[in-house]
């Protein structure tokens, strides 16, 4: 990647950091937490509830005896923990030009940032976020303790490390000042960032890697720290902090605007700042390892998951490789005394994860185009044949090849009687799901969502947790399979598959279930989920307005002035919600659960909004429900062109109010004057009607700010995705 763009790592920082604050000062009070941390010493048996991490830490300490090892008992249960960071926030982690394992399921193809990167799929994460899969040399750096160590550094050390950047050498910095004279600080570049580091906490040799990383190596720095820009001349920002925006101009500018405001007027003080920069917002901030700062599961700041460095899912790990060949050029045998700080988490797999596989997992029907297609049970034309499909036939299809094998692409399918066989890999077309019912359940057993019916022959994506609510799509349709009655499900983010009928339990349309469980929405704009009731419990995640809960238990506790239930995700995660004071002020019990809804390709309706990303438009949702009825703004029939922010959609006898994500103006589409509209709230020079804040809260974060208006203007310049 360039060196701007780079730079644009900075902005995530910026609107993550926003998003955690707000949410801490607007949601219930949150209470700092220790660390539980333990020093790990050979042959020591405090790892011995989680299996794999001893051998492999043994083995480094064996080949580096100067190391030092703190375990990081983060008390988080595995599961909840790859939930948070796939399926409930769908694009927090990303993979670049992958496919098929690598990719989630449920986003397939859609393309995030510059295009090139997918959602990363639960294996994926799981995959990078399994610590036992980097407890090795090259990999080990991304757990690196971040914070400032008495006697660990050397200047030596620091030149070492930015050897390759010229304009960083010397033993004095020379600078172009604020009005265009050349001037001398009587220090070396090394000498500053040690200082720098110093005041502020944290590694030099950490400071010193990012510098290199945001102006890059060679003969000059880049066009926010060379002092020339005729607007900005004379300032610096070695860091890139608030190096935002689409182009690189943009980028460059915004950059050196943030550098005046905060007066850095020489190099000293650009590194100064960005030093005390990284310091606050992260590394003082409970992540001081780049593994804590790319997955936020350390709590000791009350919040987890939402204080991310990058969405790059193999940030950590692909940076940890350039630290550590920098500090083998520094000492070939790596003898100096790195201290490394090792998450580990509840209920982990026995084995370490592994990374995903050659074949894509998919539930989805298709039709077959040619004459005839034959079944074969196995991956080659020479095994049985178990059936022929003919032309307009239908199947279900639950995996898609990657790589010739017996000289072609094989698909997975299963037949109408549940048998799974391999179809070569074309005469048929994807169509849309095949459904026999639209029924709201939950799950009273903890079941294996799989990609297709029958306990043999499928892959699990995942598995619901007690309470979870699913829609069911299609049941009665594959029984007796492998020993059990199949349903097809949709989980609230989308995902889709089979589970044991007997698994599930379907909602009456008061919103009940037989032993008292009910459905809820979130009435107020953000909801905490703790793993406790009381407002000083760990913090598992939050809903946003309009999701629904599964309330399995009422009132269970009174904590804070708050009456507590105990209540299930939609993605599986169980935790206490503060319901309100004495009444239901926060969430409210739902009825007609089963009532007609509409979803499809960027768009599903949310509470009384149909909520639909910028492409939308009046075929889309009659592709869907073809006796919907479509009014602009005026109260006027339509039938076709785009739709706005404020239409209104009547499916079913009920009526829904469009919110077109960007679109602020109403008029179908997102563009700069949106943008404007955006900007102008929340510089409070003009005001906005519910619903178009409600368009203009394009994260849906239950808030209209800075990261709003910066994802509508990506958009419009064609440099980010605008997805619900």
């Amino acid at each position: 990647m360039s060196k701007l763009i780079k730079c644009t790592s900075i902005l995530l920082i910026i609107v993550l950091l926003i998003g955690v604050m707000i949410n801490i000062f607007m949601l219930n009070e949150v209470q700092a937490k220790s660390q539980n941390t333990k020093d790990y010493k050979k042959g020591s048996d405090i790892l011995d509830d989680y299996p794999g991490y001893s051998s492999l830490i043994d083995d480094l300490l064996e080949e580096h005896p100067n190391w030092t090892f703190t375990i990081l008992f983060t008390g988080l249960d595995w599961d909840t923990v790859i939930r948070n960071e796939t399926t409930a926030a769908h694009g927090r982690n990303l993979v670049q030009n992958k496919s098929g394992e690598w990719v989630c399921s449920v986003c397939g193809n859609k393309a995030y940032d510059n295009g090139s990167w997918r959602c990363a799929s639960a294996s994926t994460v799981s995959y990078y976020m399994d610590p036992r899969n980097s407890l090795y040399e090259d990999y080990i750096f991304q757990f690196e303790n971040l914070k400032w160590v008495d006697g660990k550094y050397t200047l030596d050390g620091i030149k070492q490390i930015i050897s390759d950047c010229k304009y960083l050498s010397g033993d004095k910095i020379t600078y172009t000042n604020t009005n265009g004279k050349t001037a001398t600080i009587n220090k070396s570049y090394a000498q500053v960032i040690m200082d720098a580091a110093k005041a502020a906490g944290i590694s030099p040799y950490h400071l010193a890697s990012r510098i290199r990383q945001e102006q890059g190596p060679g003969n000059n720095a880049s066009a926010t720290a060379t002092g020339t820009n005729s607007n900005y001349k004379g300032y610096y920002n070695y860091l890139n902090v608030g190096a935002t925006g689409s182009g690189s101009s943009s980028i460059i500018t915004n950059a050196l605007k943030y550098a005046k405001e905060q007066g850095w007027s020489d190099p000293q003080k650009s590194i100064e700042g960005g030093a005390k920069f990284l310091a606050k917002e992260y590394i003082q901030y409970g992540q001081n390892t780049l593994y804590l700062q790319k997955f936020d599961v350390d709590d000791s700041d009350g919040d987890l998951y939402w204080h991310q460095y990058q969405q790059n899912v193999a940030a950590a790990r692909t940076e940890s490789t350039s630290i550590m060949s920098t500090y083998k050029e520094i000492d070939s045998n790596l003898d100096m005394p790195f201290n490394f700080v090792i998450p580990v988490f509840e209920n982990m797999p026995s084995t370490k994860c592994a990374m995903p596989g050659t074949q894509s997992i998919v539930t989805q029907n298709i039709q077959i185009t040619d004459s005839s297609v034959a079944v074969y049970k196995s991956k080659s034309t020479s095994s049985s044949k178990l059936a022929t499909l003919k032309k307009n036939d239908k199947v279900l299809r639950i995996e898609i090849g990657s790589k010739k094998e017996n000289g072609y692409i094989w698909d997975k399918v299963v037949l109408d009687n549940g048998t799974k066989g391999y179809i070569i890999s074309k005469g048929f077309k994807v169509i849309d799901d095949i459904t026999n019912c639209n029924i709201t359940a939950i799950a009273i057993e903890p079941g294996n969502v799989r990609n297709g019916p029958g306990t043999s022959g499928t892959t699990t994506y995942t598995t619901l947790t007690v309470g979870q609510r699913v829609t069911i799509i299609e049941k009665g349709k594959y029984k007796n399979v492998d020993g059990y009655d199949w349903s097809r499900i949709i989980l609230s983010d989308g995902t889709q598959g089979y589970i044991v009928a007997r698994y599930l339990e379907e909602v009456s349309d008061s919103g009940t279930t037989a032993d008292g469980k009910d459905i809820v929405k979130v009435v107020c704009s953000s909801l905490t989920i703790r793993k406790e009731p009381g407002t000083s419990s760990k913090i598992l995640g939050y809903a946003d307005k309009g999701d629904y809960l599964t309330r399995i238990e009422k009132a269970v506790s009174t904590a804070n002035g708050y009456t507590w239930d105990k209540i299930v995700t939609g993605s599986g995660v169980t935790g206490y919600v503060a319901r309100g004071d004495n009444d239901e002020n926060y969430i409210e019990p739902v009825t007609n659960t089963g009532g007609s809804t509409v979803s499809g390709s960027g768009f599903k309706t949310t509470g009384s909004n149909l909520v639909c990303e910028p492409n939308v438009t009046v075929q889309n949702i009659l592709s869907k429900s073809s006796d919907a009825i479509i009014k602009n703004a005026s109260g006027k029939t339509i039938t076709s062109g785009n739709i706005g922010t404020g239409y209104t959609v009547k499916i079913g006898g009920t009526t829904y109010t469009v919110v077109k994500k960007g679109d602020v103006n109403g008029d179908g589409k997102s563009t700069s004057s949106d943008y404007v509209k955006i900007k102008n709230y929340i510089m409070g020079s003009n005001s906005l009607s519910n619903v178009a804040k409600s368009g203009a809260d394009v994260n849906s974060d239950g808030k209209v700010n800075s990261s709003d208006y910066v994802k509508v203007k990506n958009y419009i310049m064609g440099k980010g995705n605008i997805n619900i």
